[in-house]
């Protein structure tokens, strides 16, 4: 199948105010610098996850036929929402009345289809749906990693520290891991 994956996210796993709570800083001149940071902390977990921790916006285009009844399966599943379904015949977009749908947390199915459409755009979210969702040793493990960064920024420290604290965030994040089979 013909398609293409837009992810778009810009939420962070925690807050500003959570990460100065934690890093005990009173204190704005920073900011700037550890939001940067959140964006590191978010993107390193999801990517130690292979999914997304915080809820997380994908446009899915389909550029084939496909059938009336046939599941098309999210590139990335799980999810949890469709946003929106549009349908377009080259650059016009069919009216929503032209086409029907059911979707579940993996796939998608078309009950009805109009003939003559040349793409198919699919908005939908996966991820935790909010903050209050995500598992708390998934936010522990999240400052401690940002902890590590903002203390040893601009070094390189070798030693036991440094492997008992990948050991901490290992054990935080190894319930959530997606176990892959070969």
């Amino acid at each position: 199948m013909k398609s293409n994956l837009i992810k778009r996210n810009n939420e962070k796993l925690i807050t500003l105010e959570e990460s100065k709570q934690h890093l005990r800083i009173l204190h704005n001149y920073e900011d700037i610098y550890i939001s940067a940071l959140l964006d590191v902390v978010t993107t390193s977990i999801s990517n130690d996850l292979q999914t997304d921790v915080v809820s997380t916006s994908y446009e899915f285009n389909i550029y084939e036929k496909i059938g009336v009844g046939e599941n098309i399966h999210f590139i990335n599943a799980p999810i949890y929402k469709v946003e929106s379904v549009s349908i377009y015949k080259n650059n016009e977009e069919i009216n929503a009345e032209d086409f029907d749908f059911t979707f579940s947390d993996e796939y998608i199915t078309f009950t009805s289809l109009p003939s003559d459409y040349t793409h198919i755009k699919i908005i939908y979210r996966k991820g935790f749906e909010s903050a209050e969702d995500t598992p708390t040793a998934i936010k522990q493990a999240a400052l401690l990693l940002l902890t590590d960064l903002y203390s040893y920024r601009g070094t390189l420290v070798i030693g036991k520290s440094v492997i008992s604290l990948d050991k901490t965030i290992d054990r935080l994040l190894q319930p959530y891991r997606k176990v892959t089979f070969l």
